[in-house]
């Protein structure tokens, strides 16, 4: 996808009690929000690179790629990692609007590819979106649902969920963007997530935030693709 993407519109919420956002954007032409694909992982569980795996003749990590172009996304930082040249030659040409960060210390821990996928990307955008490369089932109207959610109502966090069950992809306002720096280890924006309770949600059906961490979850995924 080459054609230059639509910047998301609306207009600049205000921060209450709730913690809602309280300034002006970033640029005068709308908010910018930007994606982080995390696709660095070592994939012990999976027993291979999940991160080429393939889903209907795409290896998962493309299919991902593909899918944040689609969406209302500006850029789109891909955090790799394992076998990173490997996966990066799979990738092939990428859209002007895709990064691709290669995270050397990956092994650290989830936090490590958060922040550099925050670095690729925090200049110049009010929001990010933080996806996961092993997450086959989700789709850009849920990112761009996502979005949208963000602009209605300013939350600071906007999470997709399926009844108990809250999982990337998540939204994090430029307000979060110092804790999603500060976190370290194999911690991902969960305890942000819960540190700013309430948040918007974005509800989901089915097995739509399958994470896939082994085979067998990998066959459900394709089953659910036809």
């Amino acid at each position: 996808m080459t054609g230059k993407p639509k910047r998301a519109t609306g207009k600049s919420p205000t921060r209450d009690e709730a913690g809602r956002v309280s300034r002006r954007w970033l640029d005068t032409g709308g908010p910018r929000i930007s994606a982080v694909l995390l696709a660095a992982g070592a994939s012990r569980r999976f027993g291979g690179t999940k991160q080429l795996a393939m889903v209907n003749e795409t290896a998962m990590v493309g299919r991902a790629v593909q899918m944040l172009e689609r969406s209302r996304a500006d850029r789109i930082a891909v955090v790799l990692g394992n076998r990173s040249e490997e996966v990066r030659e799979r990738l092939g040409d990428l859209g002007a609007r895709v990064i691709v960060v290669v995270n050397t210390d990956f092994e650290s821990g989830l936090s490590s590819s958060l922040r550099a996928g925050l670095g690729a990307v925090s200049e110049g955008s009010d929001a990010i979106v933080i996806a996961l490369a092993d997450q086959p089932l989700v789709t850009s109207q849920l990112i761009d649902e996502i979005i949208s959610r963000f602009l209605e109502t300013g939350s600071a966090v906007v999470a997709a969920s399926t009844g108990d069950l809250v999982a990337p992809p998540v939204l994090l306002d430029r307000s979060l963007f110092g804790d999603l720096s500060a976190l370290e280890g194999d911690v991902g924006a969960k305890q942000i997530i819960l540190k700013h309770t309430p948040f918007e949600r974005v509800e989901v059906e089915g097995d739509t935030l399958l994470d896939v961490d082994t085979r067998l979850d990998l066959e459900k995924a394709k089953k659910k693709l036809g």
